[in-house]
């Protein structure tokens, strides 16, 4: 996606707009200062037409993001709608992604992680809301390195227990067979995805070939590179993950 920065800077004439952050599958992201707080923050940037052969909310997001007020989730600052973009002014997350810091990741760590993003994601799903694209990427760090999850750009409001999946919304990795399959999807997919980063902190790989197609990715290998604990935890996180095997996990490791 190619944004012209003075547009930026006409639709948040707040803010002035510095270097370019990252991007995603619908937009992409820039750093900004607001210019009277002097506050750093975080701009998604999307065109609000949405990309060719979709059909975005993008104010979704923003309301969605509002709506969570929690520790280990990105705080949200503004949603703006103008010269034909969407938005999103957030917190600047200076400490990068767990993608950039996985290698090497020692175990007590890694359970740390995963307790931050389960408790973010219990606060989500007690709203209605899954994520439905937990992955390294979407998992950052603030100036302190408390953990947050970010990109609920393809959450889906779910009511009750489960939502119908509309379409391969998602990271295929990451994904779990419901949600492959455009079955009905509720907490456990979002712990299915956490496991599967789990699995790759606590082992250095994947638990699948990249390379194969989407079908054969619901097949996960059995973990034998770590720990007995962290290859339960690991494995338990793929097949309904609980909060509180994390929690024994991670005490144990502190004790």
């Amino acid at each position: 996606m190619i944004v012209d920065r003075g547009r930026v800077e006409k639709a948040l004439p707040g803010y002035r707009v510095g270097d370019r952050l990252g991007s995603g599958q619908f937009g992409l992201v820039l750093a900004a200062r607001h210019r009277r707080l002097r506050r750093p923050v975080a701009v998604k940037v999307m065109d609000a037409e949405g990309p060719e052969g979709h059909t975005v909310d993008f104010a979704a997001e923003g309301r969605i993001l509002a709506d969570l007020d929690h520790p280990h989730v990105v705080r949200i600052f503004e949603y703006v709608e103008a010269e034909g973009l969407c938005l999103v002014v957030m917190e600047l997350l200076p400490g990068g992604t767990l993608t950039r810091r996985r290698n090497n990741f020692p175990a007590p760590q890694a359970c740390a992680v995963g307790l931050a993003v389960a408790a973010a994601l219990e606060h989500a799903h007690t709203r209605g809301v899954l994520h439905r694209d937990i992955k390294a990427d979407n998992i950052l760090f603030a100036a302190d390195d408390t953990v947050k999850v970010t990109d609920f750009g393809i959450a889906k409001i779910f009511e009750g227990s489960a939502a119908t999946a509309s379409g391969r919304a998602g990271t295929p990795m990451y994904m779990a067979p419901e949600q492959i399959d455009g079955g009905r999807l509720g907490p456990a997919t979002d712990l299915y995805a956490l496991g599967v980063v789990l699995y790759q902190l606590f082992t250095g790989a994947p638990p699948f070939d990249p390379r194969q197609p989407v079908p054969p990715l619901c097949r996960t290998p059995p973990v034998s590179y770590t720990p007995r604990d962290l290859a339960e935890i690991a494995t338990r996180s793929i097949y309904g993950c609980t909060v509180a095997l994390l929690k024994k996990t991670i005490i144990k490791y502190q004790s």
